[in-house]
């Protein structure tokens, strides 16, 4: 099958965000899409949730859910918006796409963070955003908290994963379609590195992988992607592109993240690591 970039990505964003769900396509149309895996419609769900099969994480220690409300910003009611990891105290690392393409620029006060749960909508803490970083050219942003999320940070990839190795990847995502219900629940997923100089959404530096036992899907966008060494995980990738059957919308296989150790020079200058 053919893989090819959907010309009016906005059109699924907005309709993910806004809970209209994703275009419709006619059954004959077997062609794969790439996009951007942001936003998740509607109330989250706990059946059968999504990253795309995969199973529930068993803490949210380093992870993030970065919500936000059309009807009121700041608030973050009711809308995954994103999923990240925690970097610093007062520093969440994210995709840039999850802004710059949804008009919500750098506009921070209609983002909140939710930190220290393994639920979008309940839990932990929630803290308020006061500065939004996007990375020239790479699907990379940084998000600056008001306050300490007094939780655990994530290591960061100095060096590439290895193709052909296990990485794992976490995020809020929706059940199996574009623009479906969010997952109440944090997941995680194995897949398969098949590709370590490919593209991520904004043509920066990325990883490509293939489902090990689960796929992203909308809202895993800007949650992070994991290899191990030595038994710890350090962060490599941070989640930038899904493909989707046209004949169906589930989210399928392949999919990109944005490369971490070539934006670590700029990670770290901007959050002071």
């Amino acid at each position: 099958m053919r893989i090819r970039t959907f010309v009016t990505a906005a059109a699924i964003i907005g309709a993910s965000l806004f809970g209209a769900g994703a275009p419709s396509a006619t059954a004959a149309d077997t062609d794969l899409v790439k996009v951007p895996p942001i936003g998740a419609s509607g109330d989250g769900v706990t059946e059968d949730p999504a990253i795309v099969n995969g199973e529930a994480a068993d803490s949210a220690d380093g992870i993030a859910a970065i919500l936000w409300d059309n009807s009121d910003a700041g608030t973050g009611r009711g809308n995954l918006l994103c999923s990240g990891s925690i970097i610093a105290e007062r520093w969440i690392l994210t995709a840039k796409h999850c802004f710059s393409t949804t008009g919500i620029g750098q506009d921070a006060s209609k983002i909140q963070v939710r930190v220290k749960s393994t639920k979008y909508n309940d839990g932990g803490g929630v803290i308020e955003v006061d500065d939004i970083k996007l990375r020239a050219s790479h699907d990379i942003a940084l998000l600056h908290l008001t306050r300490d999320a007094n939780s655990e940070h994530v290591r960061l990839a100095s060096a590439s994963p290895v193709v052909g190795s296990t990485n794992y990847i976490f995020g809020w995502g929706s059940q199996s379609k574009v623009g479906g219900a969010a997952s109440v629940n944090l997941k995680r997923a194995t897949v398969t590195v098949t590709n370590i100089d490919a593209e991520d959404w904004v043509h920066g530096r990325g990883i490509e992988s293939t489902k090990g036992n689960g796929v992203v899907c909308s809202g895993d966008s800007g949650g992070p992607q994991f290899k191990l060494v030595d038994g710890l995980r350090y962060q490599v990738g941070v989640t930038s592109w899904l493909t989707y059957s046209t004949s169906n919308n589930n989210c399928v296989s392949p999919m990109g993240a944005a490369t971490v150790p070539t934006s670590l020079d700029w990670i770290n200058s901007v959050a002071g690591l």
